[in-house]
């Protein structure tokens, strides 16, 4: 048993704290989760139990992260430490820890006369500005340029009882993110994916992060309006409090964003179990299918159009006339005072000016010089004497969707096909994340993200098993020409692949490469997107002479959808190596993909890599 304090004279204390350290050790199993909940021990770790946050300081035992039991005990004990023996400036215990002391007390129900209830101002008043009502969990789209957000981001809003329904952004959010230390991508990648960054909670203006995300990254968000009673609303903010003073190793496949989010929600309402769900990885759009697919627990989706997508939006609705208009204002051959714009008609004006004022937010937002945005006074005053207002009735159009109708992440294949020489049967697994020929509703429907992707071949005559590709990683983001916005396509690629323009029985490569290009798409919703890219390519392997290669390699090609479940695409490139085993060739390729469902799809694929010839005939199943 821990002692009260080292000078309490109290000894009925005593005999009361010991009195509850007993009971709390009889609290009975189904409630003893909510204690591991509240304490983050949700890990098991050899037969015990170890708890996931990182930071001392979130606990009262020196053993408090494995022993949940001392813990417990310490916790009771610093509950009745005398406020007079704090140290000045510090907070007491009950006020560090008050989802502990709450929920501690709704079991054991504490004796007032025996512990002395502790005021906890600065709590008080944190909770007090929040005025919580509800919760609502944000989903920030899919941004390749920063690691951290190729797969999304989740976060929540604290809805306040003092904002309207449609005044959310002076509400306040809450956020779990690494702490980076490095700029570097591949060291962000690399420290990400073994736990070298710590992870912490940050509460912040919402609004804020509707800056960021929505006006300078350009990427929507996706709001999911909560149903939690208050008591389970005031739970959480409770232990969130308690979580502001502590970190966690931050993983970038496990303990991320998304996963401490939940952690959250579970808090509030432990019988959601939302983290069961998950075991290798947690990606924040499979959270967003976890949280969707609770009963009751969702009251309504909100999408928020990123400021280019709202500009997009008009540019949908204006004649190319106006458009053209439009383009030249941006260029500055066109002002309100030329004859051009003064000949159109006020809907035309108003449809304009409401689309480069979008414009220069979005372009003043990348600047990133963090001053406020400024549009111009003659722009506004002109766009105020038009007595022109938005139809209620025009829905927005949605550039992308909403994530929890996405397929699964994990993917699992089984082919089967023919080369020069044999058939083969083909399995495949990957736990991450979407390729461009997998049916796009969910994701962004011009970029992959491919991650460790095995692809293993039998083949029947050499009766043999080899490994034909692991994509440790692969990305490609397919930028369509845009004449307002010029951003060149990218892809980068790392994996280990059969050496397929080699009679070398299958052997393997290590290969990287990375190519910049261009592509286009006659028109934001068009089926056709064509593209072609340059690379710069390297292969290391011992069946090759001085075991490399480097070159590039020149590629061309389109997709089209034919119907929302028939896909193709075509692609031809022409590879090149000068230094190292020196070569040149072309490959070529065609696929045709048919979706049975959303999770369900079906493909045939024709390749040739310089005289060799192969077929393929595959089902795809993401879950």
């Amino acid at each position: 048993m821990f002692p009260v304090a080292a000078n309490s004279e109290d000894k009925n204390a005593v005999d009361y704290l010991a009195g509850l350290q007993q009971r709390a050790r009889q609290i009975k199993l189904s409630d003893q989760r909510v204690w591991h909940l509240l304490l983050k021990y949700n890990k098991k770790l050899f037969g015990g139990v170890i708890s996931e946050a990182d930071g001392m300081e979130f606990f009262n035992s020196p053993q408090g992260k494995t022993d949940p039991e001392s813990e417990l005990a310490a916790t009771l004990a610093s509950f009745f430490v005398p406020l007079a023996e704090i140290a000045k400036g510090k907070e007491h215990p009950q006020c560090n820890f008050p989802a502990r002391f709450k929920w501690l007390n709704q079991q054991l129900a504490f004796d007032s006369d025996r512990l002395e209830i502790q005021e906890c101002d600065r709590l008080d008043r944190w909770i007090k500005t929040l005025d919580p009502v509800g919760v609502t969990l944000v989903f920030a789209s899919y941004f390749l340029n920063n690691p951290a957000s190729m797969f999304g981001h989740t976060l929540i809003r604290i809805d306040s009882r003092r904002t309207e329904s449609n005044n959310n952004l002076i509400n306040y959010g809450a956020n779990y993110a690494a702490i980076p230390d490095t700029e570097n991508a591949f060291l962000y990648a690399l420290k990400g994916l073994i736990g070298s960054f710590q992870g912490r909670f940050a509460i912040f203006p919402y609004y804020t992060k509707v800056q960021e995300y929505n006006n300078w990254e350009s990427r929507d968000l996706w709001e999911y309006e909560l149903k939690f009673t208050q008591d389970q609303l005031n739970t959480m903010l409770l232990h969130l409090w308690e979580l502001g003073g502590t970190y966690f190793d931050y993983y970038y496949f496990q303990e991320n964003c998304s996963y401490h989010v939940l952690s959250l929600l579970e808090i509030a309402n432990p019988n959601l179990r939302l983290k069961d769900h998950f075991f290798f990885s947690v990606i924040p759009a499979d959270t967003v299918k976890i949280v969707m697919a609770q009963e009751d627990l969702v009251k309504q989706v909100v999408y928020r159009p990123a400021v280019l997508n709202q500009m997009n939006h008009k540019r949908l609705k204006m004649t190319s006339e106006e458009k053209r208009v439009l383009h030249s204002m941006t260029k500055g051959e066109v002002t309100l005072e030329s004859n051009t714009f003064d000949s159109l008609s006020a809907s035309s004006q108003a449809l304009l000016l409401d689309a480069y004022m979008d414009y220069l937010q979005y372009k003043s937002m990348q600047e990133k010089s963090g001053r406020e945005v400024k549009i111009p006074h003659s722009i506004l005053l002109a766009r105020s004497r038009l007595q022109i207002t938005d139809n209620g009735n025009d829905l927005m159009t949605r550039f992308s969707n909403s994530p929890d109708r996405g397929h699964g992440t994990d993917r699992f294949r089984l082919g089967v096909g023919h080369n020069d020489r044999e058939p083969f049967l083909e399995f495949a697994y990957r736990p991450a994340y979407h390729d461009l020929m997998a049916k796009d509703v969910g994701y962004d429907k011009n970029s992959e993200i491919i991650f460790m992707d095995f692809k293993l071949r039998y083949f029947f005559e050499s009766e043999r098993v080899r490994l034909d590709q692991a994509k440790i990683l692969s990305i490609t983001a397919l930028n369509p020409y845009d004449s307002l916005f010029v951003k060149p396509s990218w892809r980068a690629t790392l994996e280990i692949d059969t050496l397929r323009d080699r009679d070398c029985n299958y052997c393997n490569s290590v290969k990287g490469n990375y190519g910049s290009g261009i592509s286009y798409r006659p028109d934001f919703l068009s089926p056709l997107l064509l593209f072609s890219f340059v690379d710069l390519k390297t292969e290391f392997s011992g069946n090759l002479k001085r075991d490399y290669r480097l070159g590039g390699d020149v590629e061309l090609g389109a997709f089209y959808d034919i119907s929302e479940d028939l896909r193709i695409k075509i692609a031809g490139s022409y590879q090149f190596f000068l230094l190292g085993d020196s070569k040149r060739y072309f490959t070529s390729h065609f696929i045709t993909r048919y979706a049975l469902s959303q999770d369900l799809d079906l493909r045939l694929e024709f390749n040739r890599f310089d005289h060799s010839n192969e077929g393929i005939f595959a089902v795809n199943y993401y879950f």
